[in-house]
């Protein structure tokens, strides 16, 4: 029960803290209404032409080539030389071993000396930046020889 007191006098304190009409409260705010005018537009169902495609019956010649009379007379059949290849097989004899008597003694193995060269790709120097001063020489001097 002493709750149920303390509960409304609880809610009576913190009513009491505001006011109960808006005519003792002093504010700035100022609310103000103003008519505008909003056009309304009206959509008018105007029919625009479009172009219509129309299929055109239309005629395509083609020229064709007519044989006609030239002062040069060209014999018919005209004759078209053809040169043709004909590879024709050429018997060969079958190479066979002959032994011939040599006065002087053949070492064998004989010996054999082969030169092989073998391309060895050389490194191309690559290019360094030296600056040139003008104050210093980079020539000597052809008359005292001071070194």
């Amino acid at each position: 029960m002493n709750q149920i007191i303390f509960f409304f006098a609880c809610i009576y304190l913190v009513s009491a803290g505001y006011p109960e009409s808006d005519d003792h409260v002093s504010t700035t705010y100022e609310e103000k209404t103003k008519p505008v005018h909003i056009p309304i537009y009206k959509k008018y169902a105007i029919p625009i032409p479009h172009p219509v495609i129309v299929k055109i019956p239309q005629e395509i010649r083609i020229p064709i080539p007519q044989p006609y009379q030239v002062p040069v007379e060209i014999p018919h059949p005209y004759p078209v030389e053809v040169i043709k290849h004909i590879e024709i097989p050429v018997e060969k004899p079958e190479p066979y071993v002959v032994e011939k008597h040599v006065p002087y003694v053949v070492e064998k193995p004989y010996p054999v000396y082969v030169e092989k060269k073998f391309p060895y790709p050389v490194a191309k120097p690559y290019a360094v930046h030296v600056p040139i001063y003008k104050h210093v020489y980079h020539h000597s001097s052809k008359g005292k020889h001071w070194h």
